[in-house]
């Protein structure tokens, strides 16, 4: 190192750097480099040898990769499932959805995937999604576009978009995403297949690549809710390369399902209906089946929920930009990080004839806003999520489950933008920031196309939502069979 290597870096900090000081820390910095060439010796291993192809067929542009990898028989045995491109698959690359990661490919299976292969399931293939987990346009799928197969004219639901497509075309049983404000439950609503968002730390991140750490979960979409809990039993559970999954304890997700309660006190939130009356009442006619059938439903308020949103974008906007800063790892976190991913995203970030989409760059603009002119309202945002979630405590304190449209809009036409990001994700992103899990499971059509009943139930009681989701599915009312015609 330099001086004037020293003089940059203090341009980069805003910082002055006397001229005596600068020789000084030079020799300072390579001393401390030297210290750290051991930690090369802790690399992963190279990747196994796996092959993988281009899709041959991709009639919904759902696929980025296709393969067959499984290691034996489980309690999945055969099981065919996709993975979203920002869980790694060994030997496969992962784009996250950008071309400036189109070179880097994992030398480790993310936690979610050896524990699908050692329970059985084959993986398939890595599944589209928007460029980093954010988006919602043709735009921000950069790689290609994935279709709705319920109708191609309408988009398929963000981010997890492939992994939705898939699984409504029939073309997997089940398939991983993830979910920061909904981008599990968006494409399980508008492509007519079950979505699960768990509990927050529940399912380990190890890796993945996040968008926000603490808004961020590994979620499911599959046909069926029993198909759901299944694989959430197969990834579900305490990880010691991931600390968000300390303590963390699980349930027989599964058997939840299979012969689910009659007698369900269901709350609706005041808050949670308003937004699309259409698709309300479709829901509402959901819930009244469910009364029918036995179900106790209870009108009720969430306290303190006008919060949720503000720190939703608050949290989501500094975590992603932070999370880029540092190329992929969280040095605020004591969990495992990948040496490949931050030297592919310290490249990425420095090929001036490149860059990140318009999303991405804007969240990052964003962040460096709150972070310059608003650092309070960066405090308060963690102040609201824990005012957030003890609202939603208080809530489920006298009932099972809360019950709501998935997302208030129909899947928007290709073309036709979402006007307000923040009223479509008004159902979902609250319990992103409150951790809750909440599991989207199909109630029918308006205007042929679907419409997704949630359930959220309390931190921890994931089998709690799913039954309740598998009770409505079981009445075989008006659900928007997965499959399509």
């Amino acid at each position: 190192m330099t001086p004037d290597d020293v003089e940059e870096l203090a341009d980069a900090l805003d910082a002055d750097v006397p001229d005596a000081a600068r020789e000084e820390f030079a020799a300072q910095f390579d001393a401390q480099d030297d210290l750290l060439a051991p930690l090369g010796d802790l690399d992963p291993a190279p990747a196994p040898d796996r092959d993988w192809w281009a899709p041959e067929t991709d009639e919904y542009g759902a696929w980025l990769a296709r393969c067959d990898i499984g290691n034996g028989s489980g309690p999945l045995d055969g099981l065919e499932v996709g993975v979203k491109d920002n869980v790694a698959v060994a030997g496969l690359p992962m784009t996250c959805g950008s071309p400036l990661l189109a070179e880097f490919t994992p030398r480790e299976d993310a936690t979610v995937v050896t524990r699908l292969l050692d329970a059985g399931a084959r993986v398939v293939g890595k599944t589209n999604m928007d460029e980093l987990a954010f988006g919602g346009s043709r735009e921000t799928m950069r790689l290609k576009v994935t279709d709705n197969p319920r109708n191609t004219d309408h988009q398929p639901g963000s981010s997890s978009a492939g992994s939705g497509a898939a699984v409504a075309a029939g073309e997997v049983p089940a398939a991983i995403g993830s979910d920061t404000g909904g981008s599990v439950r968006f494409p399980a609503a508008w492509c007519g297949v079950v979505g699960v968002k768990p509990t927050r730390g529940l399912v380990s991140h190890t890796g993945f690549v996040q968008y926000a750490k603490t808004l961020d979960n590994v979620g499911v979409l599959a046909e069926s809710t029993e198909t759901a809990a299944r694989v959430l039993d197969a990834i579900a559970g305490e990880d010691p390369r991931d600390e968000r999954t300390r303590g963390t304890t699980t349930e027989a997700y599964a058997d939840a399902t299979r012969d689910p309660p009659s007698d369900l006190t269901i709350g609706l939130p005041e808050e949670l209906f308003g937004n699309a009356p259409r698709l309300d009442d479709r829901v509402r006619d959901a819930l009244a089946d469910l009364e029918d059938a036995g179900a106790t439903l209870v009108d009720i308020s969430i306290p303190d929920f006008e919060y949720a949103m503000p720190a939703w974008l608050a949290i989501g906007m500094s975590e992603v930009a932070a999370y880029v800063e540092n190329r992929g790892v969280n040095q605020w976190l004591l969990s495992d990080a990948d040496p490949d991913l931050a030297d592919a995203l310290n490249r990425a970030l420095a090929d001036e004839d490149d860059a990140f989409g318009p999303p991405i760059l804007a969240a990052r603009l964003y962040a460096e806003h709150l972070r310059r002119d608003r650092p309070a309202d960066l405090a308060r945002a963690r102040r609201a999520r824990r005012r957030v979630t003890a609202g939603v405590d208080d809530a489920l304190a006298d009932v099972d489950v809360l019950a709501c449209t998935t997302v208030p809009m129909l899947a928007p036409a290709w073309g036709d933008d979402v006007e307000d990001l923040f009223t479509a994700l008004a159902n979902t992103g609250p319990f992103n920031v409150s951790g809750h899990p909440a599991v989207s499971v199909p109630c029918g059509d308006v205007d042929g196309l679907p419409v997704g009943l949630q359930f959220v139930a309390d931190r921890g009681s994931d089998a709690t939502a799913l039954a309740a989701a598998a009770r409505y599915e079981a009445l075989g009312t008006n659900a928007y069979t997965a499959g399509g015609e």
